[in-house]
């Protein structure tokens, strides 16, 4: 059997310390937030970088879109670690934050910690009357705008209406023209095959 040693006054000590949450050795909820989140930075730059560098070697390989997901998955694992970090370091600065609120209105002479009450609305605030010529002139100009811009729609309307009208003018012109060419040639073709006989 084993003989156990006593601990040392000073280890003894040490633990007594940490046990009691001793500012001497143990660290504050401050700081274990503060070395949480450093942490949580430090492994989402690396599930970052890691990526960054698998993601090009994975179009080299047979199955790009499986070697993506699968970096992918890694990369979303390692965030996720870095979330829950995240989360407790919130938690442990939450927990800082009351325990100063809580000793702040625990000293004496110190004014009790009351919620302030909510704002009255604010009285209506009366125009500026040349504010409001400003804005009432921004307002006929854009209607002007509007006004001319559907004004020169109307007027590119037409006139493609007129070109197009003047196609289908020329168009059944020339149909008819061509019309015209064909009877004057079966004509001809008749008259030749009536001098053959």
């Amino acid at each position: 059997m084993r003989s156990r040693t006593p601990l040392r006054p000073a280890a003894l000590l040490a633990c007594l310390l940490v046990l009691a949450g001793g500012p001497a050795l143990a660290e504050s909820d401050a700081e274990r937030a503060e070395r949480l989140n450093d942490e949580a930075k430090a492994i989402r730059d690396a599930a970052d970088a890691r990526f960054a560098a698998e993601e090009p070697l994975c179009y080299e390989r047979f199955q790009v879109n499986r070697c993506i997901r699968q970096a992918k998955d890694a990369r979303l694992d390692e965030i996720r670690r870095a979330r829950k970090l995240e989360a407790e370091a919130r938690r442990l600065e939450l927990a800082e934050r009351q325990r100063r609120a809580a000793e702040l209105g625990a000293q004496p002479g110190a004014a009790p910690i009351v919620p302030s009450a909510p704002t009255p609305d604010p009285q209506p605030v009366e125009a500026d009357p040349a504010q409001e010529a400003q804005r009432q002139q921004r307002e006929a100009d854009a209607a002007q705008r509007q006004a001319e811009a559907a004004e020169a729609r109307t007027q590119k309307d037409a006139e493609r209406d007129a070109r197009r009208a003047e196609a289908e003018a020329a168009a059944a012109e020339r149909a008819e023209k061509a019309a015209r060419d064909r009877a004057r040639y079966e004509e001809k073709i008749r008259e030749r095959e009536a001098e053959k006989r």
